[in-house]
């Protein structure tokens, strides 16, 4: 029994940890730039045009993390609700892979999206199935370095809608690949690149997968 509690406090520490350092380096970002830009210091207006940039891709960082966490709160409580409506799927991959690439300010991974045919329309939640597709691909971007690619697939099989999102980054061990779903878990590979996250990404698209009567 104490060795379990101790296991929980230490995970719990090390979330906390973590959101706080999702949290701290893109606001240090924000304000940094933000000091420059009010102080005078910036007259440039490329150099204006990148800070604006840099300083929009950090606010759609924060967006998301805020909206994980409150999603993940929803979840835990049983008080996650979805609002389910005929969805352009196409439209909306389009969409988040576009957003994607405009935040990438610096040279970062190549991001290319594969529509197979016709998609039809999905009874979905476009916000959930958003944040899922955001949540895949941001991960893709954290662990991919520039010069590689990440691929996002898009196809009708079976009756089903198929999401694809494939990268050429660091990987997952294979002893690892069955507990990538589970709440605060996060790889030996990211740990080695200090690429701290909260863990609840994939936890996030699983549930709301399984909440479509799919499966990741």
């Amino acid at each position: 029994t104490i060795g379990q509690e101790m296991e929980i406090l230490k995970i719990k520490s090390d979330f906390v940890s973590s959101v706080s350092h999702e949290f701290k380096t893109p606001l240090t970002s924000i304000r940094s730039l933000m000091e420059r830009l009010v102080d005078g210091k910036v007259r440039n207006p490329a150099k204006m045009d990148q800070y604006f940039a840099i300083i929009a891709q950090d606010t759609d960082r924060l967006t998301r993390l805020v909206s994980n966490l409150l999603d993940f709160s929803k979840i835990e409580e049983g008080k996650k609700e979805y609002s389910f409506a005929d969805t352009d799927v196409a439209r909306l991959a389009k969409e988040q892979v576009e957003a994607f690439k405009k935040d990438q300010v610096q040279a970062g991974p190549a991001i290319r999206l594969e529509i197979a045919g016709e998609i039809p329309t999905l009874r979905a939640d476009a916000d959930a199935v958003a944040r899922a597709l955001a949540n895949l691909l941001g991960n893709a971007v954290k662990f991919t370095s520039a010069g590689k690619s990440i691929r996002v697939g898009l196809k009708s099989h079976g009756g089903n809608i198929v999401f694809d999102v494939e990268d050429e980054g660091i990987g997952i061990h294979p002893d690892e690949v069955g507990k990538v779903f589970e709440k605060f878990f996060q790889g030996r590979n990211a740990h080695d690149l200090s690429a701290r996250g909260t863990g609840l990404g994939l936890t996030l698209v699983k549930h709301i997968a399984e909440a479509h009567g799919g499966r990741v």
